[in-house]
């Protein structure tokens, strides 16, 4: 071999056998110092990898003994740098002997490790995604056959390649019984209307296990009139598994969300629209599932509650992953107002970040705190009645009581004062005992009403 500075090439005939110039590779390793003796003619062997000499002497071998008209090999030279530069050579024979053995070629000689670098990278990607090459050739009988399958096939899949491209009935080795019929029905098509072939099936494999297959292709038709589809197949068995598994979870949370006893919904964040709603919503608010679908947050609210809320959802807005609780008042179709204990978490619904309620209805807690915090104000106030208002009289009363048992010091006129007191005081504990009495029977009697209205309601 020999190479040509300005094209970078190679010529090889009887005359010369061997490298005469090894400029381009030179350059191309960085031994380029005019003093660098690291790469001469007598020593660049050692700069190959290891193997890649003799390989190369190999099948230059080969090449001059066989019939082939192409040449094509790669190696690897050590980079003055320490690194390994790959080197592709590739020829074409221009003359041959009575044997049709080359003795003569032409060629060219490139640095190819980015490309080499790219292609492993490829492959990497590939075989983690189990990618495999189908060829499916219709001729102009109709009639289809397998051209080719990669070997990615029985590699991944243990589908048995060579044997498939001999059998008529390859469908057999491609696809679980209970899918032969779609696969057929979409190849059919595919050749029938010359349109984009798209397919997933199940491929059993020899230990028993279920793959499921994508297909994707276009088909190609020939000028003799055959048609041929390339079919990229990946293994989606993962995929199907994750997608049966979220729809096993989406069937629990429906079900968790429309059989809950507290009314629930789910609403859009930036329109307030509500989205999904629950039974116990329904029949607690009164609309219809189609009523409230064309409703927002602001319909259930009352006037005075509009501000409250714009601002609630504001802060929500601001910080969406939020978990808050509160009590807010909603109004009923028929106009009943509701207080409620609303619970608001985030949730990624039909792909869009929405918040889901669940509002738990407690105006009958809320009256009965109204009533015990009325009557814990009464008693309060009959406490201070008892130890202030009341106690002055009573111990009045007990020191002229008192003044009373020594009577025989006790002049006229005073026993008439002391009399008068002690009817005074009287007089003034029985209006105290009404005013509590009083204060009692009123406790009573909202205790009463309370009851009666939730009882009403």
């Amino acid at each position: 071999m020999g190479t040509q500075k300005k094209y970078y090439g190679w010529r090889w005939d009887k005359e010369d056998p061997i490298f005469k110039n090894l400029e381009y590779i030179k350059n191309v390793l960085g031994y380029v110092a005019p003093d660098d003796q690291s790469f001469t003619s007598s020593s660049f062997k050692e700069l190959f990898y290891p193997g890649d000499f003799d390989l190369l002497q190999k099948s230059w071998k080969a090449y001059k003994k066989g019939t082939d008209h192409s040449f094509e090999i790669s190696y690897r030279f050590k980079h003055k740098d320490g690194s390994w530069r790959w080197i592709k050579e590739s020829g074409l024979a221009n003359e041959f002997n009575t044997s049709n053995n080359p003795i003569g070629a032409i060629g060219t000689i490139q640095e190819v490790t980015d490309k080499k670098k790219k292609n492993t990278h490829l492959k990497s990607i590939l075989k983690s995604v189990s990618i495999i090459i189908l060829r499916l050739k219709q001729d102009s009988n109709k009639n289809l056959k397998v051209d080719f399958i990669s070997e990615e096939a029985l590699q991944h899949w243990n589908i048995p390649c060579k044997t498939l491209l001999k059998d008529e009935n390859y469908l057999r080795n491609l696809a679980h019984v209970d899918d032969l019929g779609r696969i057929r029905s979409a190849l059919n098509n595919s050749f029938t209307k010359m349109e984009f072939f798209e397919c997933q099936w199940r491929v059993v494999s020899k230990e028993d296990k279920i793959i499921w297959c994508q297909g994707v292709g276009t088909p190609i038709r020939d000028k003799d009139g055959s048609c041929f589809l390339d079919i990229v197949i990946t293994d989606i068995t993962k995929e199907k598994l994750y997608t049966e598994q979220l729809k096993v979870s989406e069937e629990k949370y429906h079900s968790l969300f429309q059989h809950s006893p507290q009314p629930s919904w789910v609403y859009n964040l930036e329109t307030l629209a509500f989205l999904n709603v629950n039974t116990a919503a329904i029949e607690k608010y009164g609309y219809s599932k189609e009523e409230f679908m064309g409703m927002t947050l602001a319909d259930i609210r009352p006037e005075g509650e509009m501000t409250y809320l714009e601002k609630q959802v504001k802060k929500t807005r601001e910080n969406y992953s939020n978990l808050f609780d509160g009590h807010f008042k909603h109004i009923t179709k028929n106009g009943q107002i509701l207080t409620v204990h609303l619970y608001s978490s985030p949730i990624t619904y039909n792909g869009k970040k929405c918040r889901q309620i669940i509002a738990i209805d407690i105006s009958e807690k809320m009256k009965y705190l109204k009533y015990i915090e009325n009557q814990n104000k009464s008693l309060k106030k009959i406490g201070w009645m008892q130890s202030h208002e009341l106690r002055a009289p009573l111990v009045r009363l007990m020191g002229l009581i008192n003044l009373l048992n020594d009577h025989d010091s006790i002049c006229k006129e005073e026993m008439n004062y002391i009399n008068k007191e002690i009817i005074n005081s009287a007089n003034e504990m029985d209006v105290m005992t009404k005013n509590i009495a009083k204060i009692i029977n009123d406790t009573q009697l909202k205790e009463k009403r309370n009851d009666a209205q939730i009882i009403a309601d």
